[in-house]
């Protein structure tokens, strides 16, 4: 496909997030899209993963454990050089032709990222069905200063259009619990928690829950 016809920008079922008050005129927001990432948009998306991935492991931490912080040390972990490192190589050298990095565009600028790639599909039991093709959103974030201006549904549309490309019957994400915002978007994007879960061992420990949704 061309870049042109790569990009997303018109409302859909997965766009339910628009900013609230925001009116016509000169004051309007300049158009949102979704394209590939390059090369060039690493030192954006890790500063908006960096900044996602703090409050959502902040918020994730406190709502497991009465409402302690992270540690000082796991905080400078979570860096933007350092996240924007880790994004290299599936932005340059993707390990196939089914993963994908998507960012978000404010204008000219990056202002989030949405990572997919294949996996298994499971039944209802979390079993592997042999034959059955899935995604997997690896993670997606949009930096704090420009939530809720609808790139994380379009984010969203974009995965989903991908993933049906490709073959996928099912779209899964693994989210962290108590991260209020991230369960908004899944649940208007038409997501619902499988009863899975996963303790990842950050600070004393941060809960994720897996979300899918049928194709």
């Amino acid at each position: 496909m061309s870049e042109s016809s790569e990009q997303h920008s018109a409302p859909s079922v997965f766009d339910a997030d628009p900013a609230s008050g925001l009116s016509g005129g000169p004051t309007a927001p300049e158009p949102g899209f979704v394209r590939p990432a390059r090369e060039s948009d690493l030192p954006l998306i890790g500063r908006a993963h960096a900044a996602t991935m703090l409050a959502s492991m902040e918020a994730g931490h406190a709502s497991a454990h009465e409402g302690a912080g992270l540690p000082a040390g796991v905080r400078a972990m979570i860096a933007a050089p350092v996240v924007a490192a880790g994004w290299e190589e599936p932005v340059t050298a993707p390990p196939s032709p089914h993963h994908h990095v998507l960012v978000a565009t404010q204008g000219a600028l990056v202002v989030g990222l949405l990572g997919l790639a294949p996996t298994q599909g499971l039944d209802d039991s979390g079993q592997p069905v042999e034959g059955s093709r899935a995604v997997e959103v690896t993670a997606i974030g949009v930096a704090p200063e420009h939530q809720r201006l609808g790139h994380g549904s379009r984010l969203m549309a974009a995965a989903v259009d991908l993933a049906r490309e490709d073959g996928a019957s099912a779209v899964s994400v693994w989210a962290v619990r108590g991260d209020e915002s991230m369960s908004r978007l899944l649940t208007a994007v038409g997501m619902a928690p499988t009863g899975m879960r996963r303790e990842l061992p950050i600070g004393d420990g941060v809960v994720e829950d897996c979300w899918a949704a049928a194709l």
